[in-house]
């Protein structure tokens, strides 16, 4: 992991931008016909043109190609310009890959919302550009709860959309890459090829592993400013979160019940995050001295956690290998103290690996020697 860790974490920019000519599709942000490659759909532009040339020509040949594009990015480095006219007739446009996931709704939809409610002047409709026909309730509890005066003014378009002139939310991530000019100083260490400019083909994930977006923090200063004042002392300090089965979905964990047996003395209940209101998810993490689940779109609350929170992640070497970027900015922003365990397959595998890739994430399996390890780590805080 030396080779993807930076010196600290660090809060990138995320700020209102208006562009003309823009397009939204496949998850992809294009404007005046150019792809953007920063943001959420920057980031998986930058991985579905990487997964292409590696198929198609190999992973040096791919790393050498976006080094290529990332070293003529930093030949042509501009300031944009500054809008200075009116933008009450504006929409504001964003693209959600996947509104019904949890996890991909706060961290790139959601959260852009509280750049909207500072705007001065913005009059305009809230446009989420999405493939999702259907809205889901908690989408809608969420957006109620925190954004309340925004509710009326969002609409939900199907991809692929086009609109003349828009705000969208612009990102300054991927894009510090070929910024060489106002690099900080010691931030990326010496010992890693980023340090030289060089691009590797998890760029994204890399920035994702070491930073969090303002829009985040703004997410969750709105979010503790509805809960101010208000009590939660009738929900658990620890807790298990255990989660309901979607359909054909149901990654629930071998053993839950024996987990929660030996953590019922150390003062642990078991809750579900659909069966708590936003506020009260929000609360609970707030006031929370320990959680702790299975790899899983509910720690995308760590986001609301309280410094003093000790959470503790159960997943497998697939999902540490392969996912621990997932949840890295909630916590960065949250600061609260963050454990990844490693733990087995499922028991149909045995003392086998099975393949890291074309199957989905997999289930959590905990031995009775693992459960005594969570008891005793959890016992030494």
């Amino acid at each position: 992991m030396r080779d993807r860790w930076f010196t600290s974490p660090v809060e990138t920019a995320v700020g209102p931008a208006v562009v003309e000519n823009l397009a939204v599709r496949d998850s992809h942000l294009s404007v005046n016909g150019k792809w953007l490659t920063t943001g959420p759909a920057g980031a998986r532009l930058l991985g579905a043109v990487g997964r292409a040339a590696k198929r198609a020509r190999g992973k040096p040949a791919a790393v050498e190609e976006l080094n290529a594009f990332f070293s003529e990015a930093s030949k042509n480095t501009q300031d944009l310009p500054l809008w200075d006219a009116d933008i009450s007739g504006l929409d504001f446009v964003i693209e959600a890959r996947n509104l019904k996931n949890y996890f991909h709704f706060v961290r790139e939809t959601f959260a852009i919302l509280s750049l909207i409610a500072e705007l001065k002047n913005f009059t305009g409709r809230i446009v989420i550009v999405a493939k999702d026909r259907d809205v889901p309730a908690f989408v809608q509890a969420h957006i109620a709860a925190i954004f309340p005066e925004l509710e009326d003014r969002i609409v939900v378009e199907q991809a692929p959309a086009r609109f003349k002139r828009a705000l969208i939310a612009h990102y300054s991530d991927t894009s510090y890459v070929h910024d060489r000019g106002n690099w900080i100083d010691g931030l990326i260490p010496a010992h890693q090829d980023l340090s030289d400019g060089q691009v590797g083909t998890n760029l994204a994930r890399i920035i994702y592993l070491n930073s969090f977006q303002r829009s985040l923090r703004t997410l969750r200063e709105a979010a503790f400013k509805r809960i101010e004042g208000m009590s939660f002392d009738y929900l658990p300090k620890r807790f298990w979160v255990s989660r309901r089965a979607g359909q054909g979905n149901d990654r629930t964990i071998e053993n839950e019940g024996q987990i929660l047996r030996q953590l019922a003395p150390l003062g642990f209940r078991q809750i579900l995050f659909e069966d708590l209101s936003p506020l009260e998810q929000v609360g609970i993490m707030r006031d929370a001295d320990m959680m702790v689940s299975y790899h899983g779109a509910g720690f995308t609350n760590m986001l609301y956690a309280g410094s003093q929170a000790r959470i503790i992640e159960l997943g497998t070497l697939q999902t540490a290998r392969q996912r621990l970027d997932d949840f890295a900015a909630f916590v960065h922003v949250s600061r609260a103290d963050y454990t990844v365990a490693v733990a087995d397959f499922p028991e149909e595998f045995g003392t086998s690996i099975p393949p890291m890739r074309g199957h989905g994430i997999y289930s959590v399996r905990m031995s009775e020697a693992a459960i005594a390890n969570l008891v005793g780590l959890i016992q030494s805080f």
